[in-house]
């Protein structure tokens, strides 16, 4: 108020400098786009490619939603990053005339998914079922980024879908886009000193493989040439502790098991088991905890059903694993031909089914 007692209103007013909008415009513009350039080339120079699709529960809904709508081969695969890994779906193809659907998980036990399958009574196929000893005789061990996965395939909203499908498509041309790879993933990769028994988030697993369309995935080639990446996988491998399954959780699963595969076969359907190749450690400490005796013999047994197991066939020997638990793409495609090959000769359904002789 002035001293006369009228208000008075004072106005600062700033002077906007000229600025050029369309000049800041391209500056962002140049920032961005080469920042983008240098963190894709730094990207492409540790090995990541583009195309390389990632792996999550949108990917896997997307195979489910094939067989849900009739609009597969009638195989299935199911397990865990074993068979995931170590199976070339194009020889799959050419030996039988039929592409599976790809619905292994890492981390996780297929027991559920067989139960569901079990429980469809629209499924007449043949389903492939991975036996990775500690994983399938264990008490439903899930991987935190597939959990609640048989729900999120039926549920799994449009901007979802449009996310995943956008997320598709821009990883087929920028390799930086793994989500292995996160600036975030790459700080918790930093080896530094231990405090304790401190286990997150060093010693979990890092980037393990490559996948494709139809979830065509392989172990990373990073992991059979760079050093650091086999040692540090290896050492989570080792990190994990074990322990023999009680008797009566073995009992619960061969129950089970008998349960579904009887149920698929009431429909016309057949159930294999394929025990894919582990070496090294990791193959002594599953005869130790997880014996052949006590489980993968038991479990033919109390299904009679047919499986394949890999110390059983020459073709199936001297494969390369570079970190104990998964085979090379090459070793990989070696394994599928060789157990496809047996499965022709001793499944019903597939020599019923094939469309093409052995390629």
């Amino acid at each position: 108020m002035s001293n006369s007692g009228k208000w008075s209103e004072e106005v600062t007013v700033r002077e906007i400098p000229k600025t050029s909008l369309v000049a800041i415009g391209l500056l962002v513009a140049v920032l961005v786009g080469t920042g983008m350039i240098g963190w894709e080339l730094r990207m492409r120079s540790l090995g990541l490619v583009a195309g390389d699709l990632d792996d999550s529960k949108a990917h896997w809904a997307v195979e489910r939603r094939k067989v849900a709508g009739g609009d597969y081969d009638g195989i299935v695969i199911i397990g865990s990053s074993r068979i995931l890994f170590d199976t070339d779906l194009d020889v799959w193809t050419k030996m039988t005339g039929r592409r599976p659907v790809q619905l292994a998980m890492p981390g996780t036990s297929p027991r559920p998914i067989l139960t569901d399958f079990a429980d469809n009574p629209d499924f007449r196929g043949l389903l492939v079922v991975d036996v990775a000893p500690e994983g399938f005789f264990s008490e439903g061990r899930v991987n935190p980024d597939f959990a609640g996965v048989l729900d999120y395939w039926k549920e799994q909203s449009p901007s979802q879908r449009f996310g995943h499908q956008a997320g598709l498509f821009l990883s087929r041309y920028l390799a930086f886009l793994d989500d292995q790879y996160t600036l975030i993933t790459l700080i918790d990769q930093l080896d530094l000193p231990n405090r304790g028994e401190i286990k997150r988030p060093y010693l979990v697993p890092w980037k393990l493989s490559e996948t494709y369309d139809d979830r065509q995935t392989w172990l990373w080639s990073q992991i059979r040439d760079n050093e650091r990446l086999r040692q540090h996988a290896m050492r989570v491998w080792k990190s994990n502790k074990r322990k023999a399954p009680e008797a009566e959780l073995l009992t619960r699963i061969f129950e089970q098991a008998h349960r579904d595969v009887r149920k698929i076969r009431a429909r016309g359907g057949e159930v294999v088991f394929v025990r894919p190749p582990s070496a090294g450690f990791y193959h002594e400490r599953e005869e130790k905890f997880v014996p052949r005796s006590k489980t993968w013999d038991l479990l033919l047994k109390e299904t009679g059903t047919f499986g394949v197991n890999f110390e059983d066939y020459p073709a199936m020997q001297g494969l390369e694993s570079p970190e104990m638990s998964h085979l090379t793409r090459q070793s990989a495609t070696r394994f599928t031909r060789a157990y496809v090959d047996v499965l022709m000769k001793n499944s019903s359904w597939l020599r019923t089914h094939a469309r093409t002789g052995q390629g």
